[in-house]
């Protein structure tokens, strides 16, 4: 169950129901020479994990890199067109007050993250057409639900959620972030052991690094909860209250992101 390479499920499947729109093709985007290294290597990653493959498509988005706060890059695709002629679901995500109010006071927390967990969703036929992506090195279509799709967050939701359905008192999720929270050591193995067994049969894989297992303290969606920690909104006033003034664009986002 803990591995580095997700695997593909078969409790969920994601489509794309764009209705009869006329199919978008774009040109890939023009990129440093860095970036063209950084995109190649990226490409050969992702055939080798067998989360693309080369194809002709009628439909194509362009690549983007976003860099992410550790220094890595996310290797992402600009859906907005693509997106823009998708039929919306509208499938409601948990409110993250609440459940970091419901691990607010456990005595033991476990949290684990799903080994890239969009990637161990498979597409239908005709959602891999719609899917596809183009770049300096060719056109590629996707095996595996990508990041920046509309609707991507409610199909992953529908899988947590109903991997954890009954579970309730003892687990929850948010997209591929899972937490497990009980009152007592046995009772937090016993937990483990049910969620373990759920996410094996559903064919899903943790990435080990990123977990935390049997603690009092962890940090959840941001948020330090557990044993001695203070109410969630108290600590998000808190924060809120020794926030530096911001002095640029990506500083009044974050603001306006915490306040919100």
């Amino acid at each position: 169950m803990f591995s580095a390479t997700p695997r593909w499920t078969e409790q969920a499947y994601h489509s794309i129901d764009t209705s009869n729109a006329y199919p978008i093709r774009a040109q890939p985007y023009r990129v440093a020479p860095q970036a063209k290294t950084a995109i190649e290597q990226e490409i050969q990653n992702m055939l080798q994990m067998d989360v693309i493959h080369p194809f002709e498509s009628a439909w194509a988005s362009p690549v983007v890199l976003v860099p992410k706060p550790d220094g890595e890059i996310h290797f992402c695709v600009d859906y907005c067109k693509l997106n823009a002629v998708t039929r919306p679901e509208n499938y409601p995500m948990p409110r993250t007050d609440e459940l970091l109010e419901k691990l607010g006071c456990e005595q033991f927390i476990s949290t684990l993250d799903l080994t890239k967990g969009y990637w161990q969703v498979p597409l239908d036929e005709s959602a891999k057409e719609r899917s596809a992506f183009t770049t300096h090195k060719g056109l590629y279509e996707c095996n595996v639900l990508p990041f920046g799709l509309r609707n991507t967050p409610a199909t992953f939701q529908k899988l947590v959620d109903s991997l954890l359905a009954g579970l309730g008192e003892s687990a929850v999720a948010y997209l591929d972030n899972v937490a497990i929270f009980s009152d007592s050591w046995t009772e937090h193995l016993e937990h483990l052991r049910k969620v373990f067994e759920r996410i094996r049969e559903a064919g899903l894989t943790v990435k080990a690094k990123k977990c935390q297992i049997g603690l009092n303290r962890v940090m959840y969606l941001g948020h330090q909860v557990g044993q001695g920690t203070i109410n969630p909104l108290q600590a998000k006033v808190n924060a809120i209250q020794k926030w530096p003034v911001p002095k640029s664009k990506k500083q009044v986002q974050s603001s306006l992101g915490l306040a919100g």
